[in-house]
């Protein structure tokens, strides 16, 4: 009885936690960067759930979402928070991401998670690599017989410990964004199971982007710093000053640091991130 009232109060007291974060964060704060701004030639309006003019509706296996083609060789996988606690395809940061890598021509997928999203993680993942497999088959594609070629991962909050997880086992996944991961909290969010995932992330030799703000509600610098280096040596780390875990007003700030690492990190796109869909990533194999 006493395991029993540990396992039920335990995630109670986890999620009235975040709730209060969520409550004292939704007042804003000040905008500044840390990081030196690099402006790119494609940068994202400031909406959250402005819809855009090329998704159409996905379902693949009970996963409900919207996918845009734009017939790239790359697709990009845009994954959302906790949906315990809201999260869902409709995030601003998730929308923001989605409407930054059209607008340079990508191919996109955002969703909403499956399940009650309170377990270990491994059916979020396995949605991801079904995801993946679809676009690479050309199931999402008005020319099936043109599919992209090459996937690459973007993960906010939650979504991005599953994102990091699946970038592993994704086939022709080229690297992966990771925004504002819950590393303080994970053990929790995946019922004990984060360091299977931070584990199987870290087996691929991947590029991989971490950010977070210097205001994050639930993950401290320090603590954040020491996973990445710790478990990907290699990584680009960034941190947004003043920024906090939902990036509310940021999200533009938050779009050119990433696209400041695309463009380091891909030098084939010479300086122009509309040629980032145009690579073929894996002409030599």
């Amino acid at each position: 009885q006493r395991i029993k009232f540990v396992l039920f109060t335990l995630p109670v007291f986890f999620t009235v936690k975040i709730l209060l974060h969520t409550f004292w964060a939704s007042f804003g704060l000040p905008v500044q960067l840390r990081v030196p701004f690099v402006p790119v030639l494609v940068v994202c309006e400031r909406v959250d759930c402005m819809p855009s003019q090329y998704e159409k509706p996905l379902n693949l296996k009970g996963t409900n979402g919207l996918v845009a083609d734009r017939q790239s060789r790359l697709a990009v996988i845009v994954t959302h928070p906790w949906g315990v606690l809201g999260g869902n395809l409709h995030n601003n940061v998730v929308v923001a991401a989605t409407l930054y890598f059209q607008k340079i021509g990508i191919t996109t997928v955002r969703f909403d998670f499956v399940g009650s999203q309170i377990g270990r993680g491994f059916i979020q993942v396995q949605q991801m690599q079904d995801i993946a497999n679809g676009l690479l088959d050309g199931k999402f594609s008005s020319d099936p017989s043109k599919p992209p070629t090459a996937i690459l991962l973007v993960g906010y909050s939650y979504g991005s410990l599953i994102a990091s997880s699946a970038s592993a086992v994704i086939p022709k996944c080229v690297g992966c964004v990771s925004i504002a991961p819950p590393f303080a909290v994970s053990h929790w969010l995946l019922m004990f199971h984060s360091d299977h995932h931070l584990t199987q992330a870290a087996s691929a030799d991947l590029r991989r982007l971490f950010v977070i703000g210097t205001q994050d509600n639930f993950t401290s610098e320090k603590a954040f710093a020491n996973i990445v280096e710790e478990r990907f040596p290699n990584a680009a780390g960034a941190v947004l000053k003043d920024a906090d875990h939902f990036f509310r007003t940021r999200e533009r700030d938050l779009m050119d640091v990433i696209g400041e690492w695309l463009l380091e990190t891909f030098p084939q796109c010479q300086g122009d991130l509309r040629r980032l869909g145009e690579i073929e990533f894996f002409s030599g194999i």
